[in-house]
């Protein structure tokens, strides 16, 4: 079989769990090669325990535990470009090594190659960030996109879609709109909770909005089921009205979250994804300073009338006088071995 390597970005699971029904599809066809580090790495060893798995380092990001977004952001540019170089000229090797015929890339703009075809996946084509820093990362994103074969875009081209203009409006022409990504299915069952908040994106804020949570459930009277989002851990743990799971796999957390009557989440963009796919009703919460999630939070609201609060705002009276709502899209993929085996294909004909 040929071998596709498969390296998701580390910011946060979310790049990890949508590849999770690429890695699946694929399987049949193809032998993927798994490269990710960290939280990612071990969610994917968990999933796919037959696989090669490859320790290959992220770009460390972290956010700012306070204080400016911004900030933060630009003083790791430096270290996320030198990165970018290093894990370019690190592909080359483990092409060679691995004997790999195709690279997807989710979201990490090093791993083009001039020997074989490489697929990047975003959903972010136009970078959120403050105003003087748009165009010019908008331009310096189309740049990188533009060495890959192919950039493929995990929503609709078309009306009611879950991007909005991150994922719309002028895009490189290699790119393609594959439809969103989850690795989960909708289940019936007994609303046992009244609110399920899933915990995701990196750290110190992922640790900060978990302790907000408990603060503000503490000793009430509405149950809360806290997804931790830690594939490391395997504990769960109830505290009076507060019932904790470190890591879930797909179908448990899936019934998990269709267990509650609500859902508070990030509006990371997996998570939209996931939370479309359950029909979950919701309520957004996006990270302090986090543009993208921002943006996301207050589309969504526009366009589906999901309710969103700033971490600073949210407080048991702001959700219990709101209604949770449903994101609504459309679904459907392509055959993504059929996807691939043209990719290989079109690249072998130019090639031969």
């Amino acid at each position: 079989k040929q071998r596709i390597l498969i390296a998701p970005l580390d910011w946060g699971l979310g790049h990890a769990t949508r590849c999770v029904p690429l890695i699946r599809e694929l399987k049949a066809d193809f032998e993927p090669v798994l490269a990710a580090s960290g939280r990612s790495k071990q969610f994917l060893q968990q999933l796919f325990p037959d696989l090669l798995h490859i320790d290959f380092e992220g770009y460390n990001i972290r956010y700012p535990a306070n204080g400016n977004m911004a900030t933060k952001m630009l003083l790791q540019v430096p270290k996320v470009m030198q990165r970018i170089k290093e894990e370019h000229h690190e592909l080359q090797s483990l092409i060679r090594e691995h004997r790999i015929d195709l690279v997807i890339s989710d979201n990490r703009f090093g791993l083009y190659s001039s020997s074989i075809p490489c697929i990047y996946i975003t959903h972010q084509v136009h970078i959120q960030a403050p105003n003087l820093l748009s165009d010019p990362l908008f331009k310096l994103h189309g740049k990188y996109i533009k060495r890959y074969t192919e950039c493929w875009i995990p929503d609709h081209p078309d009306a009611h879609n879950l991007s909005g203009e991150l994922g719309h409006g002028e895009v490189p022409a290699n790119c393609r709109y594959i439809g969103p990504l989850s690795r989960l299915q909708k289940v019936d069952c007994e609303k046992a909770f009244d609110y399920c908040a899933l915990i995701s994106g990196p750290e110190p804020q992922r640790t900060k909005f978990e302790d907000l949570l408990v603060s503000i459930f503490r000793n009430r009277a509405e149950s809360l089921l806290l997804l931790c989002g830690k594939p490391e851990e395997n504990s769960k743990v109830k505290e009076g009205n507060i019932t904790r799971i470190s890591h879930q796999g797909d179908e448990e957390l899936a019934r998990s979250i269709c267990s509650a009557k609500a859902v508070i989440a990030r509006p990371g963009y997996s998570s939209i994804m996931d939370l479309a796919q359950l029909e979950a009703p919701c309520v957004l919460v996006p990270t302090p300073g986090q543009t993208e999630q921002q943006y996301l939070a207050e589309y969504h609201q526009q366009t589906n009338s999901v309710p969103w609060f700033s971490q600073s705002e949210l407080s048991m009276e702001q959700l219990k006088q709101t209604t949770a709502s449903v994101i609504q899209t459309k679904w459907g993929s392509p055959n993504f071995n059929q996807e691939i085996r043209r990719i290989l294909d079109g690249t072998a004909d130019k090639n031969g």
